[in-house]
């Protein structure tokens, strides 16, 4: 069973991310837990206390409602629906939830500026700062079967092919098409021979294409794909860098959540290592990444 946390605020985007995401999930046993997390603002007549309780009561009324129309209308008995309301800054209360419980996906709604209208902009500090992958639905994705699903990763830097579970198990599911795209950029590192065959190894039976483009920048170049493709979904992995990266726009996959052009999903990358394998056969190698 796949557990899915849902962050919602009864906004347009997030209720389209819901609709994608039932679909996205329509043939998976899922748990979908909607996390409704609402600012605390007193005003002149009321406290912060009052008004904490009020809202969240607001709030809870308005998630389960939520969820007893979600249950009347799924005509299958592999997604249950659960929810709860918490005060205070989103980011605290997804940190809070993820503390107690593992969830295999994150997924928020994203209005093509980058906002949505209770959180803001989310989705970058999300990215940042949750251990956890992160589903990022455009307010007009349309809703339609996964057929083509592109990862955008530096490939050099990629130390735990684990991290490619998830890109395995949905492509595989989905019997999609599987590209690996890297953007060739000055100074770029090169991608090892032994590093390509074990990417390969481990996907294994999924047979993935190649891309390549030359740009300035990843951003650009994973930009220039992306327009001049069909997307299904775009996958990235993230690196957890410092403020400088924020502050000079190097973080790319944090840059392409802001305003993503397509439902974008970033995996959580903790830094480990793969254990040595002994390679088999380097003989074989059709393609280069």
């Amino acid at each position: 069973m796949k557990k899915i946390l849902l962050l919602t605020d009864f906004s347009e985007a997030s209720r389209q991310a819901l609709t994608y995401a039932r679909a996205f999930f329509g043939d998976t046993v899922a748990d979908f837990h909607l996390l409704c997390a609402h600012p605390v603002e007193p005003d002149s007549f009321y406290g912060a206390k009052h008004v904490s309780t009020t809202a969240r009561a607001a709030f809870t009324d308005a998630l389960c409602d939520l969820v007893a129309s979600l249950r009347r209308e799924t005509a299958n008995d592999w997604h249950t629906f659960r929810s709860s309301a918490c005060p205070g800054p989103l980011l605290d209360a997804v940190t809070d939830v993820l503390a107690n419980e593992t969830y295999d996906y994150v997924v928020i709604g994203a209005k093509k500026d980058g906002t949505n209208e209770l959180f803001g902009n989310t989705a970058t500090t999300l990215v940042r700062y949750l251990n956890a992958n992160l589903l990022v639905v455009p307010v007009d994705s349309q809703i339609r079967p996964i057929r083509r699903v592109v990862l955008a990763t530096d490939f050099a830097s990629l130390t735990d092919c684990k991290l490619l579970c998830p890109v395995k198990d949905i492509v595989t599911l989905k019997g999609a098409t599987l590209t690996l795209l890297t953007i060739d950029t000055p100074h770029k590192q090169v991608v090892t021979t032994e590093q390509e065959l074990r990417i390969r190894q481990f996907l294994t039976p999924v047979e993935p294409r190649t891309a390549r483009l030359e740009a300035p920048t990843a951003r650009q170049g994973i930009d220039a794909y992306v327009a001049g493709h069909p997307i299904d979904l775009l996958i990235s992995i993230p690196k957890h860098k410092g403020w400088t990266d924020i502050l000079t726009s190097n973080s790319v996959t944090r840059s392409l959540v802001f305003a993503p052009a397509v439902p974008t999903l970033t995996l959580y990358d903790s830094g480990s290592r793969d254990k040595p394998q002994a390679i088999d056969d380097l003989s074989n190698l059709d393609y280069a990444l």
